[in-house]
């Protein structure tokens, strides 16, 4: 899991709120719009003695929660090591980036249940630049790893041998010159974050793993598929990746320029919500998924929903929420769910 290695999500927002902004003339700023993280669920080492019987995954934009039901195969018990990695934050791009949390350790609120009962894990954080790492200067310096919320780090607060420091050893970046012409920095290291431990499969019985968290939800005050911007040559290029990376059908279109008219402001008042789920992980079992079931709710009756659901098949819908479900499923792509209406 982790950012897509070919163009940062915090930059493709960063890149669609300017070519919106050329198109439309809005004031507003390119920070109006900020840039998922790609989250998924608990990974376990690769293994043929354990299968999961089933996944039953609740996307929601407040919430994400997964029930997965696992057999040992074996006569004895498995013993596995039990990681939830969290996303790594790159800070030089952090304030284009959704953290659903101020907590600097825990960002996405992650709890986690075995068999109904609590099930703590281990936080392991580092701060890298590269293959570095540089967690134990930062800690020498009580400095944290993650400075976000109440722990953003004040450059100009800090001590001129500290910043010193820091900037030498590439852990504080150039970021422009302040209106009074001083130069100013940011933080120019990876934040790396995992909860780990270790799950005992017994053999003979089933074991009921739940979990849920705060996603990050990536989000932006009008969308690029509004008819008078979709039309726009200049956004040609991001019209097509969301057709291809969401899956946009003809008719998802069709109810959508409904609601938006063909003016060229966004007088619906209609924004998007975007969530990345990593669902691969999924296929470290022996054997498939036997029962898969998805459950989106996006919240509001009236709000458009578009993925691509490769193998899944749309089981029912109720009230608010779509549902989707597989038998003997192995995932083979992530989710990347786009979500339209008024919030």
């Amino acid at each position: 899991m982790g950012k897509e290695q070919s163009i940062p999500s915090s930059f493709r927002a960063g890149a669609l709120m300017v070519a919106l902004l050329v198109v439309v003339n809005w004031p507003a700023r390119a920070n109006d719009s900020a840039a998922e993280l790609s989250i998924g669920g608990l990974q376990f080492v690769r293994t043929n003695d354990v299968a999961m019987e089933s996944e039953d995954l609740h996307v929601a934009l407040d919430r994400i929660s997964v029930r997965y039901q696992f057999a040992n195969l074996t006569p004895k018990p498995v013993t596995l090591t039990v990681a939830f990695p969290l996303p790594d934050i790159d800070l030089s791009e952090a304030e284009n980036i959704a953290l659903p949390s101020n907590d600097p350790v825990n960002f996405v609120d992650f709890e986690t249940k075995v068999d109904g009962s609590p099930a703590p894990l281990t936080i392991d954080q580092r701060a890298m630049i590269g293959d570095k790492d540089v967690s134990a200067l930062l800690r020498e310096l009580k400095l944290p790893l993650l400075p976000i919320g109440n722990r953003e780090i004040r450059v100009a607060d800090l001590p001129g041998a500290t910043r010193t420091r820091l900037v030498d050893d590439g852990l504080l970046m150039p970021a422009g010159m302040s209106d009074n012409g001083r130069q100013q920095y940011a933080p120019g290291w990876v934040t790396r974050t995992s909860a780990l431990r270790q799950q005992v499969f017994p053999p003979a019985r089933s074991v009921i793993v739940e979990h849920q968290y705060r996603p990050s939800v990536g989000s932006s005050p009008d969308t690029i598929l509004r008819p008078s911007l979709r039309r726009s040559s200049a956004l040609a290029q991001e019209v097509a990746r969301y057709r291809k990376e969401y899956c946009i059908q003809d008719a998802f279109l069709a109810e959508l320029d409904k609601r938006a008219g063909s003016g060229q402001a966004n007088t619906a008042k209609l924004q998007e919500r975007r969530i990345s789920y990593v669902l691969k992980t999924g296929a470290n079992w022996a054997g498939p998924i036997r029962s898969f079931k998805l459950t989106i709710d996006p919240g509001g009756s009236d709000r458009l929903v578009s993925f691509c659901p490769g193998r899944l098949k749309a089981s029912s819908s109720t009230g608010n929420t779509l549902e989707y479900i597989a038998s003997d499923f192995k995932p083979d792509a992530d989710l990347k769910i786009l979500v339209i209406g008024t919030f």
